[in-house]
């Protein structure tokens, strides 16, 4: 139900799943404090050869949602956004009847990466609200490690959700080996047919340069569990240790074990189809 196809004549476009644009605010922990305007995202695309991104509006920007809003609302062919809640748990589920009437807004992503933002989850206070996400077909991006049993329940109790599991379910700063000591569990989330997962400025997770040899096995064995249909390529580009040409290169050109019709759907085609994007 949620596998897509690809014609011959269908043209490849890149589409990053996540960047972090705002105009004021001081941004946290491990990315750049210089602000990611429209004016620099527009240069760093054409750059690195991006076509569209998804905003993924960032916690520390005082607008909250309004800024990626406003630059997809411009260019709505280049940007698209997944907005944070902005209610209380409690609020949500009447909130996200409304929430695609924001023009531009495609999706949504909870973030639950510390212990004090799982808790509302463990505790229960979503449980309203994943039956409307469901009944609505919202794409839902979690940013949940070390707590990818959740993504696991609420896939399995909402089964036509679908899910994006961010970051590959890797935990906050992990790098080097560790960083994937996780991976049995990510690779059993495979079984549920509505995640994906989000392959997002993995370079930065390795030790080694460019082009991040020491992760092919990993993403080799992403790949083949979750089927290239459910893996979508993104930069995280405020965060990048590499440039955002690497970052797309890459998937693109050095993992040359991906078919060509595989890169295709890795670096955009999964997302345009989740997001209900026309091409």
């Amino acid at each position: 139900m949620f596998e897509t196809s690809l014609t011959e004549d269908s043209k490849m476009q890149i589409v990053d799943a996540q960047v972090h644009a705002w105009s004021n605010g001081e941004s946290t922990g491990h990315h750049r404090r210089t602000p990611i305007t429209a004016e620099v995202l527009d240069s760093e695309m054409q750059q690195a050869g991006v076509d569209r991104v998804v905003l993924v509006p960032p916690l520390w920007d005082p607008q909250g949602n309004a800024y990626s809003l406003a630059l997809a609302q411009a260019q709505p062919q280049r940007f698209a956004v997944m907005g944070l809640l902005d209610v209380p748990p409690e609020d949500a589920a009447q909130r996200m009847r409304t929430w695609c009437d924001q023009p531009g807004m495609r999706g949504i992503r909870f973030l639950f990466n510390t212990k004090e933002r799982l808790a509302p989850l463990t505790d229960g206070r979503y449980e309203a609200l994943w039956p409307v996400l469901e009944e609505m077909a919202m794409p839902t991006a979690l940013l949940v490690p070390n707590a990818l049993e959740q993504a696991a329940k609420i896939a399995q109790n909402h089964p036509n959700l679908p899910l994006v599991v961010d970051h590959l379910g890797v935990p906050r700063g992990a790098s080097g080996p560790g960083a994937f000591e996780h991976l049995p569990a990510l690779l059993a989330l495979a079984r549920y047919p509505n995640i994906s997962v989000k392959a997002v400025g993995v370079g930065d997770y390795a030790l080694d340069p460019f082009p991040f040899h020491s992760l092919t096995e990993t993403l080799r064995r992403v790949v083949d569990a979750f089927g290239a249909h459910r893996v979508i390529w993104g930069s995280d580009l405020s965060r990048l240790h590499h440039s955002y040409r690497q970052c797309v290169t890459h998937f693109s050109e050095h993992l040359s074990w991906l078919a060509p019709e595989d890169v295709e759907r890795i670096m955009g085609g999964n997302l345009l189809r989740l997001l209900q994007w026309g091409t």
